[in-house]
């Protein structure tokens, strides 16, 4: 494939002199967004990650149109391009999504995920159609994959603009520069936990920089560490070596030099950068951002010793590690340090237990993107008295009960052999600045991957786009060879196009259709949450929404269970409440129950909206209300209130419409009732109160 791949980097180059622009504005907003995504709150709020999806689409459009001015440029030239890494999961996860969102025929769905079937059939059946999504909640699943396309697209937009090592130098420089500035941020704001003027009530005294959770700060950093490390040895051998046989001071004058002390220089300012980022590290007191640190300089240092390759870099780890334990002392972190100590964490402990029940429940593909939340309350202990558990703790975890072990023998499956190959061709380069940067690389990912059994970095997007360009970085400095900065030749497959170029085009045009209907998506998902808010976001202040505004975010985004809802409870208390008018909000709750069948809010807002109205039409309202009670209690058994609120509900029907209660729920007071006072003790005085 030689001679393919030295094709491929003269057409790049050719390709580069008549398209810089494209090139240059490209690299460029890669960077831009590199920087972006981590001081916008990590890129966690709608407005932050809908602006990272449109921007990394821009790029996807300029990339293409790129490629098509050089088709029509140069129609008589063969063409080669790499083969694309990973395109074969990144297929089979589209695909995945679109299982799970779109609508199958019923019985396609309850051969395929019988639970997703019981759930939705729970109360008065509203979450049943003769085509249901296999999604316990589309809208959530669809939203999910949108921002995850945008760490793909960046991935290889990367792989296919980078052509020099300069390049790749400037962004790892990017991504180690945004660490300090998120250190320096952070250690200003250390005591007052501000964020861009916002109180962040979600850290102690830990350093979060612009992060809302300390422990996604510390996974970045843990990713900054390490290929900044892998830079340090890539640039080691720079300096030129002396000849034997020199005396003392012939040696010490020749090292005197610009050209063999200033580089010794930058390394040893660059060392110290990353002691001070390890330091902050500490001060995150993030224990899985420390482990992983450890975790990804052992890769090195396994890897070194194996190859026998510049056995002093072993002793420079050690001595990093060391000096950085012993600065951080100093400085006072030995608090943070004894939270290893801490071994009591029920609830992540329960959320480990509930993704591996759900997986047991949805073996094969899940219960869908982003469901996790809602899901979990059917397993959730008592003792953590209704924490909204929005992720697992640990994202292989999640990953597994959310796309099942189809989605999960994808991902986990492609992210194995990805490493695999790099560390093959890690074993076979013998130039320094590969083997140097390509084993920061790594141990970067590795290190990322490992913090994610102990929690939920994949699920922010200033991680994942991180960590998406280092896999860029990593995979292009490995596999190209050349001289004075610049690529000769690839050692990757490569896909020619020649001759006929009517299928190149096709190709070219139809990912950028699909890129465009991308844009069109998100921008309608970001039009609706700027309508009315539904998305967690605590940096901005919560206004009261009207009638007018529901309607708005449902014309641009009819899948979102709680447009439905907001919708439904703003008509209650804003128009007379005709016949009509009941009708609507009858209809609304329902739709939302069938959009998101798994949440017992939903279930619950819809029983209540029937008490009541019950009294316009006993006979329809009240067995439906008793019966959507019963639903939300089986959705969250461990709750105590729903237990109450279905047992009074049950007393009063027994009481005074005792043929109107359902068979099924007949003489239950007495259990529900027993349970809620087990579950809330405080409820029994209540009851005892309203009773006497």
């Amino acid at each position: 494939m030689r001679s393919a791949s030295i094709a491929s980097a003269r057409v790049i180059n050719s390709l580069s002199q008549e398209a810089t622009w494209s090139r240059r504005l490209i690299l460029g907003l890669c960077g831009a967004i590199l920087v972006f995504a981590p001081l916008a709150y990590g890129a966690v709020h709608t407005w932050s990650y809908f602006t990272v999806a449109l921007v990394a689409s821009t790029l996807v459009l300029i990339l293409l149109a790129a490629a098509i001015y050089w088709l029509w440029a140069r129609p008589e030239q063969a063409l080669f391009l790499p083969h694309p890494p990973l395109w074969g999961a990144v297929v089979a996860g589209l695909i995945l999504v679109l299982c799970q969102i779109i609508p199958l025929p019923q019985v396609v769905t309850s051969w395929v995920s019988p639970m997703a079937l019981d759930i939705r059939s729970l109360g008065n059946s509203y979450g049943m159609a003769s085509y249901l999504p296999l999604s316990l909640n589309p809208y959530a699943t669809m939203l999910e994959g949108l921002k995850l396309w945008p760490v793909v697209a960046i991935f290889y937009v990367l792989l296919y603009t980078i052509n020099s090592r300069h390049q790749l130098q400037a962004l790892v420089g990017i991504i180690l520069a945004t660490a300090l500035f998120e250190v320096i941020y952070g250690f200003a704001h250390f005591h007052n936990h501000l964020i861009w003027g916002w109180k962040n009530f979600y850290t102690d005294n830990r350093l979060c920089g612009t992060f809302v959770n300390s422990n996604h700060l510390a996974a970045y950093l843990t990713m900054a560490i390490l290929v900044g490390f892998g830079l340090v040895m890539a640039q080691w051998e720079v300096v030129p070596r002396l000849a034997p046989g020199l005396t003392k001071e012939r040696r010490l004058r020749l090292w005197s030099r610009a050209e063999h002390l200033e580089p010794r220089v930058q390394q040893f300012i660059l060392l110290f950068l990353l002691l001070l980022l390890t330091v902050a590290l500490i001060f995150t007191g993030s224990r899985g951002g420390m482990l992983s640190l450890i975790t990804g300089f052992v890769l090195m240092g396994l890897a070194i010793w194996s190859q026998r390759w510049k056995k002093g870099h072993l002793f420079l780890i050690g001595i990093f590690v060391l000096a950085a334990i012993l600065y951080s002392l100093w400085l006072g972190s030995a608090p943070l340090l004894t939270r290893f100590l801490d071994t009591e964490h029920s609830g992540r402990y329960s959320a480990f237990k509930g993704a591996l029940v759900l997986w047991r429940e949805f073996p094969w593909l899940g219960t869908g993107l982003g469901t996790f939340g809602e899901i979990f309350y059917r397993l959730e202990p008592a003792s953590l008295r209704g924490t909204f558990f929005i992720h697992t703790h640990n994202d292989w975890l999640q990953l597994l009960a959310e796309t099942g072990l189809l989605g999960f023998s994808i991902m986990a499956g492609a992210w194995l052999l990805f490493i695999n190959h790099l560390l093959r061709q890690w074993r076979s380069r013998r130039d320094p600045f590969a083997r140097g940067l390509g084993l920061g690389g790594l141990a970067a990912l590795v290190a990322g991957a490992f913090h994610a059994l102990g929690e939920f970095p994949f699920h922010i997007t200033g991680f994942t786009l991180t960590y998406s360009a280092i896999a860029a970085i990593t995979y292009i400095t490995l596999f190209h060879h050349g001289e004075n900065g610049g690529f000769e030749y690839f050692t990757y497959t490569t896909v020619k196009f020649s001759g006929n170029r009517l299928m190149t085009w096709a190709i070219c045009l139809g990912l950028m259709g699909l890129q465009l209907a991308y844009i069109g998506e998100v921008w309608h998902y970001w039009q609706a949450e700027r309508m009315a808010p539904t998305e967690i976001d605590s940096t901005r202040p919560v206004h009261r929404l009207t009638v007018e505004d529901w309607q708005q975010a449902l014309g641009y985004n009819s899948h979102n269970s709680r447009y439905y809802l907001g919708l439904a409870q703003a008509l209650e208390t804003a128009v007379p409440q005709e016949p009509k008018n009941i009708r609507e909000e009858d209809r609304l709750l329902r739709q939302a129950v069938f959009r998101a069948p798994a949440h017992w809010r939903c279930r619950l807002t819809l029983a209540d909206f029937y008490v009541r109205h019950y009294i316009e039409s006993p006979d329809r309202y009240l067995p439906q209300a008793l019966l959507e009670y019963e639903a939300a209690v089986q959705l969250f058994p461990e709750s105590g209130l729903l237990h109450y609120r279905l047992g009074t509900i049950l007393a009063w029907a027994e009481e005074y419409h005792t043929g109107l209660i359902p068979p099924e729920l007949r003489h239950r007071v007495g259990y529900h009732l027993e349970q809620a006072f087990k579950l809330e003790p405080q409820l029994k005085k209540l009851f005892n109160k309203k009773k006497g």
